[in-house]
Formats: structure tokens, sequence, C-alpha cells
């Protein structure tokens, strides 16, 4: 594909996530894909294997009593388990071995013939931190070609493309009434759900994971942070990182705070927050039990670690560093 076409379809794979409801986002990003790699069917399932967990399916023109069909199938499936193995490489049926032992299969015979299923073209991602993985199929049936060596190639260069356009979608839940996103000042960050288990997070998030829970793999977090969504808390500090919540419907973002946040001990954050929220320094001490002239040192402390000289600039700052 030539370099224009492709960035036009990149650009096109975004707009498509962005013009759909979240929650119908990744139907729309395949319904994208489908102008350049065409398809008569197709599914995308985000979820972990170990433990077995299931975020979510798409299916485009996939009936459900197909998917479900499936299921009995799964373990038969060695092109599912040969994209699975392989993270980020698409692969066809025919990259396996001659089509001819597939179309010999049980899988073939007991699934894929009565579904109409004759060429299929997957690709999968796995967060090595998180546990968690994408997978996308695309089908055709017997009346459309076969899958080409260009198709699934194009599929690579997409996949990266399809994932981040649907994070970028989920954050999109946490933007802020001037249209930014929460996490854009700072990387570090991990859409989870009500369990506290991660959905979606990005690289910088998986090494503060590490770094303060040796040996953590997911998709449910530690202990100390999934119970932060149940609580009112809105931080938590641990192994020397802090973890910031935002609350959404159904939805979190737990994020890596702002550089200029972190230089804040706990207290002098809940201090600030207060006074951003518009709190006088007698409600600040009164509301968080502190001494008048505790709340004078916590904000002297945290004018001269934010770089800033007036309570309005104080707000300023908390707005942008809270989203």
């Amino acid at each position: 594909m030539p370099a224009g076409a492709l960035s036009r379809l990149l650009l096109g794979l975004h707009d498509a996530a962005f013009g759909a409801p979240i929650e119908t986002a990744k139907e729309a990003l395949l319904g994208a894909l489908r102008a350049a790699i065409p398809f008569d069917a197709a599914i995308w399932g985000s979820g972990a294997e170990d433990p077995p967990l299931i975020f979510g399916i798409a299916a485009v023109d996939f009936p459900l009593e197909q998917l479900i069909a499936y299921g009995a199938w799964q373990s038969e499936d060695r092109l599912r388990a040969a994209v699975s193995a392989s993270p980020g490489i698409a692969l066809r049926q025919e990259d396996l071995g001659p089509i001819a032992d597939h179309h010999a299969s049980a899988i073939y015979a007991g699934f894929c013939k009565g579904a109409g299923i004759a060429h299929t073209l997957g690709i999968a991602d796995l967060d090595a931190d998180t546990n968690v993985g994408e997978l996308i199929f695309l089908f055709r049936g017997e009346a459309s070609p076969a899958y080409t060596e260009a198709e699934r190639d194009l599929l690579e260069q997409c996949f990266p493309h399809l994932l981040t356009a649907r994070r970028q979608r989920m954050l999109s839940a946490f933007q802020r009434p001037n249209g930014k996103v929460s996490h854009s000042e700072t990387p570090g960050y991990a859409i989870i759900d009500d369990g506290g288990h991660v959905h979606a997070s990005d690289p910088a998030f998986g090494l503060a994971m590490r770094s303060a829970f040796p040996g953590w793999q997911g998709p449910r977090l530690p202990e100390p942070l999934a119970k932060l969504v149940q609580t009112g808390e809105t931080s938590l500090k641990a192994g020397g990182t802090r973890f910031d919540l935002r609350r959404s419907d159904g939805r979190h973002l737990l994020r890596l705070p702002d550089p200029a946040a972190a230089r804040l001990s706990d207290a002098e954050l809940k201090v600030a927050r207060k006074f951003a929220e518009g709190a006088t320094s007698a409600e600040v001490a009164e509301q968080l039990g502190l001494s008048p002239l505790t709340v004078r040192n916590h904000v002297t402390a945290i004018y001269q670690k934010l770089g800033i000289h007036s309570k309005a600039e104080l707000a300023r700052t908390m707005a942008r560093l809270d989203g």
C-alpha cells in the first residue's frame, strides 16, 4: 500500500474509533479496517487466559450462535494457538501448512464449514505485565478469495494502531471539559473495572507496577490497589510509587501522577486539593483535623515545590494535575 494511502487508512482508524460510542469502538474500527482488508465476518476479543477472563467480544457479521459453538472447538484451533504464541504476527491458515490439511481437520468439518469460514487471517497481542490479550480474526467464505501475503502484512501494520485507537477512545471517558484527556501530561495509566482488573494500560504503567509490586502479573491488580476502587480514597502509595485514581461509570483511570504532584507528600496533596476546591484555611484545618499552623506550613511547602505564589495558581495547577 502506498505511504499516502496507509497514512489515510491509519487516520481513518482513529476517526472511526472516536466517531462511535465507546461501547462499539471495536466494531467501528473493524468496519474501517474492512475497507482496506475486505472480510465477510470478523471478531475482536479482549481478556486473559490465566485466569480465564473475557472482557469483551466484538463481532461484525459473526452470529452469536457461531461464537457459542466455537467454544467447543477452541482447543482444536491451530491458527488461534499460533497467533497467540506469536504476538504482533499476522497469520493465515495457509501459513501453518497445506490448506488441504486444514480442510481435512476435525475443526473444519465440525465448525468452519458449517459456519461458512473458508479463509481466516488472525493476529494477537499480549501484555506481559497485565496478562491482558487482544485477538482479531478476519473471515472469508468460499465465494471470497484467500487472504494474500500483502493483506497479512497490512494487518500487521494496522494492528498497533487499532489497539492504540481503542485505548485512546477508552481514555476519552475521562476527558476534561477543555477537551484534553487526563493522561496526556504524563505516561503511566491503566483503565480498570470495579473488580480491579486491568483492561488496558501503557508501558510506563507496567514499569511502575514491576517496581512497586515485584512479581506482580495481572490482570487483577494487587489487593491494595484493587481495594482502592471500593474506598473513597483517590490515591495510594506503594513501593515509593503513588497511584492516583479517577472514577467513572464502571471504568476507572489509575495513573501515575504528574511529576509536579509527585513532589508533594500525601499530607500536602490533601491540603492542596482542599484549597483547589475553594476551601478557606480554617475550613481546610477543620476538615483535615490539622492546626492552622500546620496548614500554613503545608501551604508554604506546596508553593515552593510547585513553583507557585498564590491560591489561584494552586487551583489552576491542581486542576491540571487532577484532570
